[in-house]
């Protein structure tokens, strides 16, 4: 070995005393021979011996150090953001509020499959399927403030009601969450009055023919919106009823149905070409002398009706809905419309108007002063008819030939006419003493009243038609 070339202490490759670093492992050289030559001479190693046959003087050579390289190191970095932010995703996904979020938004928009696979129940008897659930969507999206109720109650107390609670029903990969809407299934108990009829739930087929007239159980049901129909042939007419149920959270006294197969008639009351809707579907329109006739028609729990009416303004207006029953079998309905007066409403203020004048309370200008009878007018005291009504009944106390007179009025139909408006027919009958016999004349109004602060008030009055006209002794 030449005098400038030693091993390295390292790894043992040879190498010279001018390196710097060791060019195989990158050992320091300068730094350790420095070291040596700080050192006493006493402590300095040995020189290397000679190598002989016997013994080999080549140090262990040792696997060099490699450097770790940058990639792995932003690999590594990689895979541990990527682990964290699984993780917070996951969680979150799987939180109780993005778990209600994603429910309330299958049931909005109608993603039955989605909807079921977030639904449990303890009942093993049901089991959700895009299909069964759709009873509750349509209860929820028929009654959105319902729904919005709902969203509330799931990421709070997670208590809907007594049949719907939200609940933590185990975890996702051993870790998350896992929320759901635990329901109690609905068994409705139907009977019908009449064997061999035919049941539906919701237009599907349950049995073709009831054998019995005592309840019958049906179900597993979810809770929602359910449409039962029972028909049958009764004596040659098919008779059918129609029953339409929210069992969101119905009780057992609820889940107790009967559904009784007869035939129903009445007339509808309104304004001549009103339409006239029977549990929302049009049936016909009234006629000219104010009424359509609904004659022997399939009588159904929960049927409704009401009218629709276009008024002079060009506005549709639609009435209340009237729940029909059978103790209104050959009577008249008269449905009321909502922002509009009412029939007692508008029998009260033409009453009034009407009454203080029959009863001698107004008999003149100052009479009606002292009465605040102009407060029942559109306009006060500067209102034709309020002007109308004084001359009249002045007339009536200056005739000679009356020694009494008395009004009458009857309320004949309440109809909207325009925005705050209310059109009334009615008759007043007249009765005028003559001493010896009584004169009675009826004849029919047209008046306008006007919604005015919390009650009505008379804008016009028209005297129509004369209706009668007869004598009779006193």
């Amino acid at each position: 070995m030449e005098k400038d070339q030693f091993f390295c202490p390292n790894c043992g490759t040879k190498i010279s005393r001018s390196d710097v670093y060791c060019p195989e492992c990158g050992y320091n050289i300068k730094k350790y021979l420095d070291t040596l030559q700080d050192q006493p001479a006493h402590q300095k190693p040995a020189a290397t011996p000679k190598s002989t046959p016997h013994r080999s003087t080549q140090p262990v050579r040792r696997s060099p150090r490699k450097p770790i390289k940058k990639w792995q190191t932003f690999t590594g970095l990689a895979i541990i953001i990527i682990l964290v932010g699984g993780y917070l995703f996951l969680n979150n996904y799987y939180g109780k509020k993005a778990t209600a979020n994603r429910l309330v938004t299958a049931i909005k928009q109608d993603q039955g499959k989605a909807l079921a696979a977030l639904i449990t129940s303890n009942d093993p008897s049901f089991k959700p399927t895009s299909s069964n659930v759709e009873p509750m969507v349509t209860y929820y999206n028929q009654n959105k403030d319902k729904l919005a109720t709902l969203k509330s109650d799931l990421t709070t107390t997670g208590f809907v009601n007594d049949r719907m609670r939200f609940v933590d029903s185990g975890h996702h990969f051993f870790v998350f969450h896992n929320y759901k809407l635990r329901v109690k299934p609905l068994y409705p108990q139907i009977q019908t009055n009449k064997k061999n009829a035919k049941l539906k739930i919701n237009d599907n087929v349950v049995a073709n023919q009831m054998n019995t007239t005592d309840p019958k159980k049906f179900g597993p049901y979810i809770p929602g919106e359910y449409h039962i129909q029972t028909s049958a042939t009764v004596h040659g007419h098919k008779l059918v009823n129609n029953g339409d149920y929210n069992w969101i959270n119905p009780s057992n006294y609820d889940l107790d149905i009967q559904s009784i197969l007869q035939t129903i008639s009445y007339s509808v009351k309104g304004q001549p070409g009103s339409k006239v809707y029977l549990s929302g579907k049009e049936i016909g329109k009234i006629g000219s002398n104010g009424y359509y006739d609904i004659k022997n028609y399939p009588f159904s729990q929960n049927m409704t009706i009401s009218l629709s009416l276009k008024t002079q303004s060009g506005k549709v207006v639609n009435s209340q809905k009237t729940k029909v029953d059978m103790s209104m079998n050959n009577t008249t309905i008269t449905p009321q419309y909502s922002g509009f007066a009412t029939t007692d409403e508008a029998s009260d203020l033409i009453n009034s108007i009407w009454g203080d004048i029959s009863d001698g309370t107004v008999t003149d200008t100052e009479s009606a002063n002292d009465d605040d009878y102009a407060d029942y007018f559109i306009g006060g005291s500067t209102s034709v008819n309020y002007q109308e009504m004084i001359k009249m009944v002045d007339g009536y106390q200056k005739d000679d030939d009356i020694l009494d007179y008395e009004m009458e009025p009857s309320i004949k139909s309440v109809v909207p006419y325009d925005v705050n408006q209310t059109k009334v027919v009615y008759d007043v009958k007249y009765t005028f003493d003559n001493d010896d016999h009584y004169h009675i004349q009826i004849f029919e109004y047209d008046a306008i009243i006007q919604k005015s602060g919390s009650g009505y008030k008379l804008k016009s009055n028209t005297m129509d038609h004369k209706v009668d006209d007869y004598d009779k002794d006193e």
